[in-house]
């Protein structure tokens, strides 16, 4: 049983004093001001700081009193003076003056004395001021979080205003960068004029006290819910630094397989994005008053417009019994969420869809077509949110019409562009301890009749990373050029791990060649040994038969398995023939090249015989050079795994158990599409190809 470290603390929610521009910062149009650039200084990076006490003698100073770990005898003054790669946002001597007296005044420290620190005062100046493994110049910084967490596990917001013709850096919207990129044998510097110290705020709390999320945040009350997103770490997961015995007899977090160096991840924490409409939209769709304070009559407003607005089923309360999970506005509220910690920039995954490659990406990120994600929202009614990534931003549950020769948005449903979200909440801060929230800018977001019948009866195609809530959440996915393993009780959403299972999974950024990969967002899992696992399924948003389709990369190192599904995860039902991913024999599969077939017609009759067998050539969407799709590749298939019946709100299992006796042969796990028979079966037109 999971022990999880349950945090709440009513901090208020800091006032910030500039606010996020909504440029690249690679691309900013303003002149940036270049009299704070260093050369390179020959230093390392606490020598630097030893040689400028006018400007740094208080974080020096603060650095020999805090050790990397409760187990070091070292200090972090040691480690900074010894090589590697380090990213440092140092405080001036000023800011961590102000930051102290700030401290005084809420009582907690009772004295300036560097010396007389607490422990965690000391420890939250210097591991939120740095990152780990990275160096990152300020050419590196784009809007929005850096990829790598600091020392404290929080992601790190870069942000811009404009002053006076200059660009001014922001970091977490209001340290600003006064001298930025000292660049020294281990990294690179950039001095700040404000500690930097993330909310500690869980995230209910954070949007209760937000002045602008009111009617949301009381929402969050009336429910329960806020009292239900107050889950942080998971303490009885393996701590590396403390006990290296703990698991399974393995002594470090790092390790070799293949052809793959790898690490498993420190922690294991839970996280939560929230979609929240500010009060002003609550103000212009219900005519609520939020300022005057939310009253029953606000909240019968909110109930009755569900009530028409709404799709619900039959057992929908509509009463003032906010805290169950069949009331409307409990599952009002319960839509919003999502169980894992996303940055803005990885909402939706840019890689390698057509017309944008991931490894020499177009110029500030534009890109030729829509990007998306599926998510599994929280609460006992399990439904999908679909997030779209599109030229002007990101939108909820967008239905778009594409045109199909090279799968550009042609437009969005008129009634259903999909709501606009922020990335940022004006001056306010929307990173919270445990996760993050985004700011609803134009409409009320609910589960209506048009998400399950429009927006989500599509061929749903998940990336595998999209049903691991955790790999997000702990910031592996996209992270480091090395692989990452998992332990068999790290994932929720595989509740059947046997312990010969090596679960891994490889970022590919960062790896040569990772953009020649003809994977689904450039990422995979690679499972090796006599692996059994057991995936929870997402749902299904309205009831009929669907395909369950599995991507395919297929080459000599792959290995076989059996594939079982079905409601009782300890009993599944095994669905066809075994899955050989070593194959790519085109005799077995029917696969023939488009261009070698010429015609439409004789391209269509292909489909048809491949599907006879039970496959599908690779989707058209996703490239591995400027040329050659997913389509373009014998290897690359979709195999159908089951066509049936499936029904909404039931939960469903699938069971991957491996038939070879080998333990090096690896199961490639990348992508699952769950399509209607509307889409594949249409009497209406036949299904795109991307």
């Amino acid at each position: 049983m999971k022990i999880v470290n349950i945090i709440r603390k009513y901090c208020g929610v800091t006032l910030l004093m500039a606010g996020a521009a909504s440029v690249v910062l690679n691309s900013c149009s303003e002149k940036i001001d270049e009299s704070d650039l260093y050369t390179f200084t020959g230093e390392m990076m606490v020598d630097h700081f030893a040689n400028n006490p006018d400007m740094f003698s208080s974080y020096h100073e603060i650095l020999g009193l805090v050790h990397p770990s409760k187990r070091s005898s070292s200090t972090m003054k040691e480690l900074l003076a010894a090589r590697g790669k380090y990213t440092c946002f140092a405080p001036t001597n000023d800011a961590i003056d102000k930051y102290l007296d700030s401290l005084l005044v809420i009582g907690e420290v009772e004295t300036k004395v560097l010396a007389e620190l607490p422990d965690s005062v000391a420890e939250d100046i210097v591991f939120n001021s740095l990152i780990e493994e990275v160096a990152y110049a300020s050419t590196d910084f784009n809007e929005g979080a850096l990829n790598t967490t600091n020392m404290r596990d929080r992601f790190v917001d870069i942000s811009t205003i404009s002053e006076n013709g200059q660009t001014i850096l922001l970091v977490n919207t209001d340290s600003r960068i006064v001298k930025k990129d000292v660049e020294v044998e281990n990294g690179y510097i950039h001095a700040v004029d404000k500690v930097l110290s993330p909310s500690k705020s869980t995230i209910a709390d954070l949007i209760i006290g937000t002045p602008n999320t009111q009617m949301f945040g009381n929402l969050l009350t009336l429910t329960g819910w806020d009292s239900k997103l107050l889950a942080y770490r998971d303490e009885s997961y393996y701590d590396w630094e403390l006990d290296g015995k703990k698991i399974a007899g393995i002594t470090t977090n790092t390790r070799f397989s293949g052809n793959w160096e790898g690490r498993y991840p420190d922690h294991r924490y839970t996280g939560f994005t929230v979609f929240v409409e500010l009060d002003s939209v609550f103000e212009d769709k219900l005519e609520i008053n939020v300022e005057d304070g939310i009253d029953e009559s606000d909240l019968g407003k909110l109930s009755a417009w569900l009530k028409d607005n709404a799709y619900y089923d039959g057992n929908t309360s509509y009463g003032t019994d906010y805290a169950s999970e069949d009331n409307a506005i409990n599952q009002f509220v319960t839509y919003h969420i999502l169980p894992q910690r996303l940055t803005y920039d990885r909402l939706v995954i840019f890689s390698n869809e057509r017309g944008y490659n991931n490894t020499a990406p177009n110029v500030n990120g534009v890109h030729k077509t829509n990007v998306w994600e599926y998510y599994e929202t929280l609460g006992k009614h399990r439904r999908t949110v679909k997030v779209t990534g599109i030229k002007s931003g990101k939108r909820l549950n967008r239905h778009s019409v594409y045109q199909l020769t090279n799968y550009i948005e042609l437009s969005a449903n008129s009634t259903i562009p999909g709501l606009s979200i922020s990335q940022k909440n004006g001056d306010y801060t929307n990173q919270a301890l445990n996760g993050y929230y985004y700011p609803i800018l134009d409409d009320l977001l609910v589960w209506n009749k048009d998400v399950p019948e429009k927006v989500l009866n599509e061929r749903m195609r998940y990336d595998i990373c999209s049903l691991l809530p955790e790999i997000m959440t702990n910031n592996c996915r996209y992270n480091k050029s090395t692989s990452w393993y998992f332990h068999p009780d790290y994932f929720e959403n595989i509740p059947i791990m046997s312990s010969q299972t090596e679960f891994e999974y490889l970022p590919n950024t960062g790896n040569a060649g990772a953009g020649s990969w003809l994977n689904y967002q450039t990422d995979e899992f690679n499972i090796r040994g006599m692996y059994d696992f057991t995936l929870k399924l997402p749902p299904v948003p309205q009831t009929g038969t669907y395909e369950i389709r599995y991507g395919i990369n297929a080459n000599g190192n792959r290995g076989m398995a059996q594939i079982y599904i079905g409601e009782n995860k300890y009993n599944l039902a095994a669905v066809g023939i075994p899955l050989d991913l070593r194959m790519s024999d085109v005799v077995v599969t029917g696969w023939v090249n488009d261009a070698t077939l010429g015609t439409n017609d004789a391209i269509e009759e292909n489909d048809k015989a491949m599907r006879n067998n039970g496959y599908m050539k690779g989707p058209k969407y996703f490239y591995d050079d400027a040329s050659h799709s997913g389509r373009d590749r014998s290897n690359c298939l979709r195999r159908i795994i089951y066509t049936g019946q499936l029904e909404a709100g039931k939960t469903y299992y699938m069971r991957f158990k491996s038939v070879l006796k080998t333990t090096g042969a690896e199961f490639f796990f990348d992508y699952l599409e769950l399509v209607p028979k509307s889409v594949y079966n249409s009497d209406k037109a036949a299904e795109d190809k991307w």
